[in-house]
C-alpha cells in the first residue's frame, strides 16, 4: 500500500507540471536521410529522441536558452548530450554533444512553428554522423 501511495504522489506531482510536446521533421545532412524527432521539456530541460531511418536513434538530454525575440519570432541557442544506437552493421554506439540553434514563432497560444539546425560531436567510434542536422516541426503546449 505504501508504494501504491508513493506512486501515485509522484503521478500527481509530474502532473502538476504543463506539458510542452513537440514533433519535427529532421533531415541528417552527414548521412543525407529524413527522419522523426519528439520532444518534451522536463523542469526546464529537454528530453528528445530521434530516429533515422536504418542509420541510427538517439536519445538527447539539454537545455535551451532563450537569446532575443525579432517580433514573434523567439530565438534560441542550446546544447545537449546525446547518446546514439547505430542501426549500421560493423559500426559501435557511443556518445555525443550537439550544440544548436532555434526559431519559434507562436501560432496560437499553444502551438508553435519551430526551424532550427544543430551540430552532432560523437566519439570517435561514432564520428562518422559528425555533421549538421536541420529541423523542422511543431510544439505543442498543454
Amino acid at each position: 500500500m505504501k508504494k501504491l501511495v508513493i506512486a501515485a504522489a509522484a503521478v500527481l506531482s509530474l502532473s502538476a507540471f504543463a506539458a510542452d510536446l513537440s514533433v519535427d521533421q529532421v533531415r541528417d545532412y552527414s548521412v543525407a536521410k529524413d527522419g522523426i524527432r519528439v520532444g518534451t521539456q522536463v523542469v526546464g530541460v529537454s528530453v528528445a529522441a530521434t530516429h533515422i531511418g536504418d542509420e541510427y536513434n538517439r536519445v538527447s538530454v539539454g537545455k535551451d536558452f532563450e537569446l532575443t525575440k525579432l517580433g514573434p519570432v523567439a530565438l534560441s541557442a542550446g546544447g545537449a548530450a546525446v547518446y546514439q544506437k547505430t542501426q549500421v552493421a560493423g559500426v559501435d554506439n557511443g556518445f555525443g554533444l550537439t550544440v544548436g540553434a532555434k526559431a519559434t514563432y507562436a501560432v496560437t497560444k499553444s502551438v508553435d512553428a519551430v526551424v532550427g539546425t544543430e551540430k552532432f560531436y560523437g566519439q570517435n567510434r561514432i564520428s562518422g554522423f559528425n555533421g549538421n542536422t536541420g529541423m523542422i516541426g511543431v510544439s505543442v503546449k498543454f
